[in-house]
């Protein structure tokens, strides 16, 4: 069947560490984004940064991630000259066994995707995989399910969304946890948020065949907690002009009265 068509005043290094916003319902990326001074010496800033953060003292890393929050806001040259090295520690301390530091961690990767944006694509997939993976190890963890999926919001809404669907797919579409296929509907969604309809449907055969090929998966998903953002996607595509020559094309025959009967659902509420 076919469908009806940021600045306050943060800490130096060697002063007292303040705790990290905690996360509430309904925060964005955005909000744990909190102004913090200037580094006087940059540069060995980062080679202090990147040595603490093989320390086995805890404090010390939680200091380096936020001199490195600091680099990212007021230093991107000095952070881009090496910043492989910086998100390869990240990954590092985003599963480090201690909370904290691996909240910190993940705090520190929103702040290079917002004050970096496509200067982390070529980190977006590495990055992106880390935090996907710890929603999976979190199991029942609410807070740091909740702290990954705020960086994940961060990257999906500044680096470029090709980079951004390789990563959501590769590592979460098909995984086995229903709360790592949640978070990634969640961030498809909010990707189809970012850029429209119109944007999704004409960003290229390969993207928009990937991209609604995997909302259509979603859309059928086994867990209750993924399928509403595959269907609310869904529908925000359906209403497109576009949309039924991409119907046509990419969902195959098996799956398309059981998407028909989605979106009619849809379109009555």
């Amino acid at each position: 069947m076919t469908p009806a068509p940021p600045k306050k005043k943060g800490t130096r290094r060697g002063t007292s560490l303040r705790p990290l916003k905690t996360v509430s319902r309904g925060q964005t990326a955005e909000d744990k984004i909190e102004e913090l001074q200037p580094l006087s010496k940059p540069a060995e800033g980062l080679t202090l940064c990147l040595m603490d953060l093989t320390s086995d003292n805890w404090e010390k890393k939680r200091e380096a991630l936020q001199n490195l929050r600091a680099l990212a806001q007021h230093h991107q040259d000095t952070l881009m000259t090496k910043l492989h090295e910086v998100c390869l520690a990240l990954i590092e301390e985003v599963n480090n066994l201690r909370s904290c530091v691996s909240c910190a961690a993940m705090d520190t990767l929103v702040y290079l995707y917002v004050y970096l944006q496509k200067d982390m694509d070529n980190q977006a997939e590495r990055t992106g995989r880390v935090l996907l993976l710890k929603i999976a190890q979190a199991n029942a963890n609410v807070f740091i399910q909740q702290q990954a999926n705020l960086a994940l919001e961060a990257m999906v809404k500044n680096c470029s969304p090709g980079r951004v669907l390789t990563t959501l797919l590769n590592t979460g579409l098909n995984h086995l946890s229903a709360a790592v296929r949640a978070s990634t509907a969640q961030q498809l969604r909010l990707l189809a948020d970012t850029m429209g309809a119109a944007a999704v449907l004409s960003a290229g055969k390969t993207f928009s065949t990937r991209f609604v090929t995997a909302v259509c998966k979603t859309s059928l998903d086994a867990a209750a907690e993924v399928r509403p953002h595959g269907h609310a996607i869904l529908h925000q595509l359906a209403i497109h002009p576009d949309f039924m020559e991409m119907w046509n094309h990419t969902i195959s025959e098996k799956d398309r009265p059981t998407l028909a009967r989605i979106l009619r659902t849809a379109q009555r509420m």
